[in-house]
């Protein structure tokens, strides 16, 4: 089909080359005539082949000089105008060939450009679709996501409720343990050997231990509610506690250094734990002989506030760099060390709600450096 429309359109660019070169070939009229190429310059821009145009316009050339010639408008000398005609008429010719090629790069310049702007719309397109599944997808993450929020505020406040129950449940039999107990060492300690009375001071301090391990644990879920957040001046904060730890540090003849301390968005109750607990692990793991130090500072690290608490104690492990601040890990006895074992657990979830981390780096028997970031708040 596509071979017989080309067909169609050379036999009608040479029908139309035919009439104008017999008008031509039999009259005087060369410009007049041979302007009217032309036309078949013009409709070469339909004929197939890239240089159909250049074709047409030699035909068109060879058929006017036929004409010319015939007609005598070169061959006579004394015929300056007709000459002319006949140049005039090439350079018409050869214009148009111009004219049709700058037409066909700006149409091609201009279907490139369609073309593009066709797959650019596409592609558009195919992004709008894309945008509008992943919409539809955040949508309903953001549905679960609040079912999932409103079941677990629901599970918190069971939780708490339990913890709560739990701990004054178990509470209340251990009062009764060191209640008969302490009944028991008034009025029959004198009649008990040396052994009966070790495992009645063993029952005291067992009992002692497990009711301040529950309430330890009772504060430890209590932490991050109900949270009032304001200015808190943390240089004040540790200066106050300075002072409670002043028979501490006359005991062991330790020294808390402070250097310059900034003013952050937080709970105060809270970050009063935190400084407490991490300063007071400083005076308490210190080397026999040798008097604690415990240097607290501060750096701005971007979005965010870095504290170091540092000090010259026993030391820590490395293998024990995560497990000392998970909740009951102990890393030595309560004999040599008193404690609940949940300082650190405390630390590490007072530094998460306040958004961010706790870390420590230590040497054996040189000392150790607790690390925080608190988030800066506007």
């Amino acid at each position: 089909m596509l071979y017989l429309q080309n067909a169609a359109l050379i036999f009608i660019a040479g029908v139309i080359a035919g009439i104008v070169f017999i008008v031509d070939f039999n009259t005087d009229l060369t410009i007049a005539v041979a302007s009217m190429y032309c036309m078949v310059i013009l409709y070469s821009w339909l004929l197939p082949g890239k240089y159909s145009t250049i074709f047409a316009a030699l035909i068109c050339t060879l058929l006017t000089i036929i004409s010319a010639i015939h007609t005598d408008g070169i061959g006579r000398s004394d015929n300056e105008l007709s000459k002319l005609n006949v140049i005039i008429s090439l350079v018409v010719i050869w214009v148009c060939v111009i004219l049709v090629f700058i037409a066909k790069s700006s149409f091609s310049s201009i279907e490139k450009i369609n073309k593009q702007l066709s797959e650019n719309a596409y592609k558009l397109f195919e992004t709008v679709k894309e945008l509008d599944v992943q919409k539809k997808e955040l949508s309903e993450h953001k549905i679960q996501l609040e079912k999932l929020n409103t079941h677990l505020e629901v599970k918190n406040r069971e939780l708490e409720r339990f913890t709560s129950i739990a701990s004054h449940d178990l509470q209340e039999p251990l009062r009764t343990i060191g209640n008969m107990n302490q009944l028991i060492k008034k009025k029959y300690y004198s009649t008990f050997d040396d052994q009966g009375k070790k495992i009645l001071e063993y029952v005291s301090t067992a009992t002692v231990r497990m009711i301040n391990l529950i309430k330890g644990l009772l504060e430890f879920s209590r932490i991050g509610n109900k949270r009032e957040l304001t200015d808190v001046d943390i240089h004040e904060l540790v200066h106050m506690i300075t002072l409670d730890f002043g028979m501490a540090l006359k005991t062991v003849n330790g020294s808390i250094e402070v250097g310059e301390l900034p003013v952050v968005q937080g709970n105060q109750v809270e970050l009063r734990m935190l400084f407490q607990n991490l300063i007071g692990n400083g005076l308490k793991f210190n080397k026999p002989d040798v008097p604690p130090i415990v240097q607290v500072s501060f750096t701005e690290s971007g979005s965010h506030y870095q504290f170091c608490i540092k000090d010259n104690g026993i030391g820590i492990d490395k293998d024990d760099y995560e497990k000392i601040f998970l909740i009951f890990q102990r890393l030595h006895s309560v004999e040599e060390y008193e404690g609940t074992g949940l300082g650190l657990a405390y630390c590490r979830k007072i530094v998460e709600l306040h958004g961010g981390r706790i870390w420590v780096n230590s040497k054996k028997d040189v000392g150790s450096s607790f690390n925080f970031t608190i988030e800066k708040r506007k």
